[in-house]
């Protein structure tokens, strides 16, 4: 784990954050050695009783790292083990705990925003008895961490930044339908390709270029745009602006998020780079596009 000791941070959150689709409130990370007592009480937000359990008037998403344990709600019992991520929803009774053999290292934030709670109303969340079903741990994993270190880098601010990265997060496992795989993954032999196009779906988001993605899969940039044409009829560029247009379409048909920020969320630089993208794509702007669907 990238991260050195253990920490926990509640952070602010200003008038402005609330109209972002996701604000996050607390963050950090947790080592139980086998056997210690939990929750620890140092910490009196974050204790509670195991006989009464607790309630959190926002969204917990936490990821086991290593160890093992248990989650109980008030439907199910379910045992944890390593790189399992689970979700517990505002006002949902829970509680959980290490295995007093194993202990565990837990990731794990707190958020809320008017986004997650549609998602909740419309049951998109892809879980089974709260834990999520996530395709790439590898990369889930990793897209924790680095929101926790950006968190504790500046433990006294909060950003739309940290919303980006905790919608990533989300997106793992937010699902049109169970088992949906990766756009193309499923038809591509090409083992480089195939990691190419799973990592620009999961972070074309942000800023993500054809080096980039070259440099991620291990494969010189002409080699690997090469192989991507024979395995996909499409450019390297291509799919990377396809999957941004996709999810600036996607957010623009179901949400009244305003254009100006979708264009970051969905990985464009400007609102002219959205607005070129869509007119190439649709043979409208943004604004029309949501018009008409």
């Amino acid at each position: 784990m990238s991260l050195s000791q253990p920490f926990r941070h509640a952070l602010p959150v200003s008038e402005s954050l609330f109209h972002e689709a996701i604000y996050l409130t607390h963050a950090g990370w947790e080592r139980v050695k086998p056997g210690e007592p939990y929750p620890q009480r140092d910490a009196p937000f974050f204790y509670f009783e195991w006989k009464d359990g607790r309630t959190l008037p926002e969204f917990c998403l936490a990821l086991v790292v290593a160890g093992g344990g248990e989650l109980q709600t008030r439907t199910h019992t379910r045992l944890l083990t390593a790189k399992d991520a689970f979700l517990f929803r505002p006002g949902e009774w829970h509680r959980h705990r290490p295995s007093p053999k194993t202990g565990w290292t837990l990731m794990w934030i707190h958020f809320n925003g008017d986004e997650p709670l549609r998602w909740l109303r419309e049951h998109t969340f892809h879980l089974r008895q709260n834990v999520a079903l996530i395709e790439n741990r590898k990369i889930f994993r990793a897209q924790f961490e680095r929101l926790l270190t950006s968190v504790h880098q500046n433990p006294a601010t909060n950003s739309a930044n940290f919303s980006r990265q905790a919608i990533g997060l989300l997106a793992h496992f937010l699902a049109d339908k169970p088992g949906r795989a990766i756009r193309g993954t499923t038809e591509v032999s090409d083992d480089a390709v195939r990691a190419a196009v799973e990592y620009i779906w999961n972070f074309s988001h942000d800023i993500v270029d054809v080096p980039a993605v070259a440099r991620k899969v291990g494969v010189a940039r002409r080699t690997l745009d090469r192989r991507f044409r024979d395995a996909t009829g499409r450019s390297v560029l291509e799919e990377i602006q396809f999957c941004r247009v996709s999810r600036a379409a996607k957010l623009l048909q179901e949400t009244t998020m305003p254009v100006k920020h979708i264009v970051h969320r969905a990985g464009f630089r400007s609102d002219e780079h959205l607005r070129i993208a869509f007119q190439k794509a649709f043979g409208k702007s943004p604004q029309n596009f949501r018009k008409k669907t």
